[in-house]
């Protein structure tokens, strides 16, 4: 046999750069795209649902989409005006902070050792510590701030979808294989964004109880941004839980911040773990590695929109780029969570 060129695989990964830089150059534009993209997906069978009840099409597509659209301006109006209440307490939680400073400078001293120049470091300082609060929970909002061009996108996405299903199978009723994965990749998208929407929900009212029982402030919105960052595998419960542990912190002090931490984890462990399992079945057959990497990886080029896409456009080009092909087939294996070859 004769030896392997070491050529196609420079062109491939030569290729894979193009391709990442374009996606990242043109983010503005994919980002609201792909949004509107994986809401039909979401959306699409309920309208499916609709139809099979008895009601019209034109109805059921005009119920999702005023749905759709309902819920899109109820989010950024409740955004909104928390954001502007948060803001109007940042100075009473700057002075809770040097508070907290001052008290934790003085236990430091009585162990012998000099608490000025910890407490002078970058981190410590209020302004410091509010502006990454304060920069968090705008994040979201200006990632959503084309959300008029998003919802247009949909309506007219929605209304092609059966159209440009029932092409989409004609052309490739030749190869029924790739036919089988398109479908494949849809239903397990939608039925796995559809449930874990409603996890998220349970999640999030159950938080937000906790938080209203504790006497945590803006537990309303802290319970939004957990029901958001739970599309993000990995890391979104930590960025959720961080916001109102530093309110509880501030305001109602250590020992209620450790039940809110402890009452708000085993709330999230028993939804994730308890619960979803027995919905969501084998998920999206990913590794954890990739999910990981495949968060860092989609923030990057898209922004914050590709963190809570990442898991299906990780799986889309897994399932329809990927494993396909003879030449690409074994990375799409690897990237699997390899639990079914292990019940095989």
């Amino acid at each position: 046999m004769g030896k392997r060129s070491i050529l196609p695989l420079l062109i491939g990964l030569a290729s894979l750069v193009l391709i990442v830089a374009g996606l990242r150059a043109m983010s503005g534009l994919l980002s609201p795209i792909l949004l509107s993209l994986f809401i039909v997906l979401v959306t699409s069978p309920i309208m499916q649902w609709l139809k099979r009840r008895g009601s019209p099409g034109w109805l059921a597509y005009t119920l999702v989409v005023l749905g759709v659209i309902a819920v899109g301006l109820v989010f950024v109006l409740f955004l909104a005006a928390s954001l502007t209440q948060l803001s109007a307490e940042l100075p009473t939680y700057r002075t809770l902070v040097e508070a907290q400073l001052q008290s934790l400078g003085q236990e430091i001293s009585k162990f012998g050792i000099d608490a000025q120049d910890i407490l002078q470091l970058e981190w410590f300082q209020p302004a410091r510590i509010f502006q990454y609060l304060f920069s968090f929970v705008t994040a979201l909002l200006s990632a959503i701030s084309n959300i008029g061009f998003t919802l247009l996108i949909f309506i007219y996405m929605l209304a092609s979808a059966a159209n440009f299903s029932n092409r989409l199978e004609r052309s490739l009723i030749s190869d029924l294989p790739m036919l089988e994965r398109f479908r494949d990749f849809s239903s397990s998208i939608s039925i796995y964004l559809l449930i874990k929407s409603w996890l998220g929900v349970m999640t999030a009212l159950c938080q937000i109880i906790l938080m209203w029982i504790l006497g945590i402030d803006f537990a309303v919105l802290w319970g939004v941004f957990s029901f958001l960052f739970n599309f993000i595998p990995n890391i979104g419960f930590y960025i959720s839980l961080i916001p109102p542990l530093l309110i509880a912190i501030l305001t109602l002090g250590w020992l209620k911040a450790l039940i809110f931490v402890a009452g708000y984890t085993l709330i999230n462990n028993f939804f994730d773990i308890a619960v979803a399992p027995r919905f969501l079945g084998q998920g999206l057959d990913l590794s954890t590695i990739v999910t990981f990497l495949a968060v860092v990886l989609w923030a990057w080029i898209l922004g914050p929109i590709g963190a809570f896409l990442a898991l299906p456009l990780t799986v889309m080009v897994k399932k329809l780029l990927l494993e396909p092909f003879v030449e690409t087939e074994l990375l799409g294996v690897l990237m699997g969570s390899g639990r079914q070859e292990e019940e095989g």
